[in-house]
């Protein structure tokens, strides 16, 4: 009995005891087939056991007949079933030979006939159309039956637009020639064996011509060369694609001319010269009369700025690192990081040596004894303020009581205040280690400079104001305009990225200026002038123009390119400070020198 289950898929009965219903709507249980071992024994068995299928949705076996067998075959040998063609042949014709003579034998009689209805109703109108004497046809079928042309080679669809796309004439195919003919003139014949070029006189030996077209055999590869015409119809590209001629200073952005925006460094005034070694920081008093400097001879030394000399020199027993002038005029402090220790004393006042050796050795023994703490040591104007780690960056706030100290590895930030000789912890242990910091212009919020990140640190709430993100880059320096609003930050890739904080908090421009990576930056207080410095020797000098009105960006126009140092142990430029009023910069290289750079006079 066949299994009933309509069009039910038979996947939904293979983990079924049943496989449909009957009749009556009972389940019919499903045949329990051999196993493996029967199933071998009835191959060995019976000899036409190989011939037996399995119908899953019948539920039963199926014998193969030897005509399946050999139709079987041919398909999976790609072969044409030609016997079972003949036969279905010959039973069409023999039933169109039948079905003829039906039709001769019994054809319907005419009163059986019923006219159609809109046959009538067009014949209506043609006699009405008579009757009024109008010269009227009947109308015909719009639908044209005969075949279509895909390509039209004729010019008057030269102009036609179809579906907004302009149209392009199929393109011809090649004309033939006396190459192409069965049967060229003669003096063809003679041209081909009279060439000399080894191509035409072999091609000629490979022709055969012939008498009568009836006798050209079949063209080999004419279904290839139709197949590659059609590709090539097929293929055709439908629009009309314009190249765009692009100019290379059609893209770049209109600046201004450089020579518009003077006054700006452009050329070498003086060099420092004294050092033994590299120097590793520069800064400039608040009246732009004096220099200081620090470097890898454990030495800091004031520079008169117009002259060059050097006016006093300070030695220490360990590396200076960072230098930094108080900015409140006025005061007459510096600040020098030696070590563990962050050294304020008074420029304007004579010390020897030993006291400078004497006041950081008591300071070594205070901070041994303090444990965490950061006790305080002054003694003959000469503050020293210990620290658990080596300093490595110092920096001041710009009213001059509170300056911050930033410890080798950058797992914390320090913030001293001189008035009351206390020093603060910001953070925690910090997990991400600090490259710079650096105090706003104008209100109590702190940069924090990672190698990923640049936080906005409001220190009166001690809450996180903002989060600038590189875009990919490592930042290692940072500088900030006069407003506070816009910052500069110099990668280790030699990028200089521009952030305007009020437009968003990610680069406003990425300049890709430098060779090496970029070891300081620098803003000028008073004119629109920052500058960046790198190990590639260089000093690159910009024009930043920050506007009031809020609806209007930055201008930025790179000015010069500023050469004047040598390398030394894979390092150029180390440092660059703006001169407070004039439009100079000042640059510290690794080669012991510092060089002042003035604008044209």
């Amino acid at each position: 009995m066949e299994n009933t289950i309509g069009d039910v898929p038979v996947e939904w009965y293979r983990e079924e005891e049943h496989i449909g219903y009957d009749a009556n709507g009972r389940r019919i249980l499903k045949r329990k087939w051999n196993d493996s071992i029967e199933h071998l024994l009835h191959m060995v068995d019976d000899p036409s056991y190989w011939r037996k299928v399995f119908d899953e949705k019948e539920d039963r076996e199926l014998s193969m007949s030897q005509s399946q067998l050999e139709l079987i075959r041919r398909l999976r040998g790609s072969l044409m079933p030609s016997n079972l063609l003949t036969e279905s042949y010959t039973h069409e014709e023999v039933a169109c030979e039948t079905s003829e003579q039906f039709l001769l034998s019994s054809r319907e009689p005419k009163r059986r006939f019923i006219p159609s209805r809109w046959e009538a109703k067009l014949v209506l109108r043609i006699i009405r159309a008579m009757r009024n004497n109008t010269s009227t046809k009947p109308a015909k079928n719009s639908i044209d039956d005969a075949p279509k042309l895909i390509w039209d080679a004729g010019e008057a669809f030269a102009d036609m637009n179809h579906n907004a796309l302009t149209y392009l004439p199929a393109p011809k195919a090649k004309s033939p020639s006396h190459e192409d003919s069965y049967n060229p003139p003669f003096e063809y014949r003679q041209e081909l064996s009279s060439d000399p070029r080894p191509g035409l006189l072999d091609r000629s030996q490979g022709r055969h011509f012939y008498d009568a077209l009836r006798v050209v055999p079949a063209y080999s590869a004419y279904v290839i060369e139709r197949f590659q015409r059609c590709l090539d119809l097929y293929l055709c590209p439908r629009v009309a694609r314009n190249r765009l001629e692009v100019q290379p200073n059609e893209i770049l952005p209109l600046l201004p001319n450089p020579q518009e925006l003077k006054p700006f460094p452009s050329s070498r005034c003086l060099k420092y010269t004294g050092h033994l070694d590299k120097v590793l920081s520069i800064s400039v008093d608040p009246t732009g009369q004096w220099l200081l400097s620090g470097s890898a001879d454990c030495s800091m030394r004031k520079w008169e700025v117009n002259t060059g000399r050097c006016v006093k020199k300070w030695q220490f027993g360990e590396v200076v690192k960072c230098v930094d002038w108080c900015p409140r005029i006025g005061v007459n402090i510096v600040s020098a990081c030696v070590g563990h220790s962050v050294v304020l004393l008074n420029p304007n006042k004579e010390l020897c040596k030993n006291d400078l050796d004497q006041h950081l050795t008591s300071a070594r023994a205070m901070r041994d004894c303090a444990g965490m703490s950061l006790p305080w040591k002054e003694k003959d104007e000469v503050v020293v303020v210990n620290h658990n780690k080596p300093v490595m960056k110092v920096t001041w706030h710009k009213k001059g009581d509170y300056f911050a100290t930033l410890v080798s590895g950058g797992n914390n930030v320090l913030i001293h205040r001189i008035s009351r000789k206390s020093s603060q912890h910001i953070f925690r242990q910090q997990k991400i280690p600090i490259h710079s910091v650096m105090f706003h212009q104008s209100r109590p919020i702190m940069y924090i400079c990672t190698s990923s990140h640049v936080y906005l640190y409001d220190l009166q709430r001690q809450c996180l104001v903002k989060k600038l993100f590189s875009g990919g880059q490592p930042m290692c320096c940072i500088a900030a305009h006069a407003g506070g609003d816009n910052i500069i930050v110099g990668g280790n890739d030699g990028k200089l990225a521009w952030f305007d904080m009020d437009l968003s908090n990610m680069p406003y421009k990425v300049m890709s200026s430098h060779a090496s990576a970029i070891k300081g930056v620098a803003f000028h207080k008073k004119y629109p002038l920052f500058a960046s410095v790198s190990d590639d020797t260089t000093v690159h000098v910009f024009y930043g123009m920050v506007h009031s009105d809020l609806n209007q960006n930055a201008l930025i126009v790179p000015l010069k390119i500023l050469r004047s140092h040598s390398p030394h142990d894979c390092e150029g430029v180390l440092d660059c400070a703006f001169h407070p009023t004039q439009p100079w910069i000042f640059s510290a290289g690794a080669d012991k020198t510092i060089v002042l750079f003035c604008d044209e006079m």
